[in-house]
């Protein structure tokens, strides 16, 4: 197996599972109200901008159908909208201003995933999509940023070229 495949692996392995696993567990305690951060939701921007959008998509695919296990969530819902946003990661990567080591884009890549994720629930709730847009998609978007910008800095060697 390709060195460049062994690391994505192993980085998924650790990051990936582990995300899930705080994702369950301590992003409910940090919920302000009822919005938290989606922590798997981060990593998968940044294997995505390590190693491109396939992979990135890839990795959005697999964990996001280990959150949906793990977190009782319907089956697939988060795979769709991390796929999308995974490989759109990758592709535009190094197409954008950056800051803080970190792609602008992913503001609106965490955005388009919220708006995909809830697009798709509402059809199982009786609020609309106007409602959970300004309610849930936003909030949600600025403090998976705020989490996404920290965890950048503290594991920018792991997945830094």
């Amino acid at each position: 197996m390709h060195q460049e495949n062994k690391y994505f692996w192993l980085l998924f392995f650790i990051f990936g599972v582990t995300s899930v696993i705080v994702q369950a567990l301590f992003a409910p305690l940090i919920a302000i109200h009822f919005y938290e951060p989606d922590f798997v939701l981060v990593v998968v921007l940044l294997i995505s901008k390590r190693f491109g959008g396939i992979k990135g998509s890839t990795a959005g695919f697999l964990l996001g159908l280990l959150q949906d296990a793990v977190t009782g969530l319907p089956l697939g819902i988060s795979a769709l909208p991390k796929s999308v946003v995974g490989y759109l990661g990758g592709k535009f990567h190094g197409h954008a201003i950056k800051s803080l080591s970190l792609d602008l884009w992913f503001i609106v890549f965490i955005l388009i995933h919220e708006i995909i994720f809830y697009a798709l629930f509402q059809f199982k709730s009786e609020f609309s999509f106007h409602y959970f847009f300004l309610n849930r998609a936003l909030p949600n978007t600025l403090y998976t940023t705020v989490i996404l910008i920290i965890t950048a800095l503290f594991t920018e060697k792991y997945f830094s070229e």
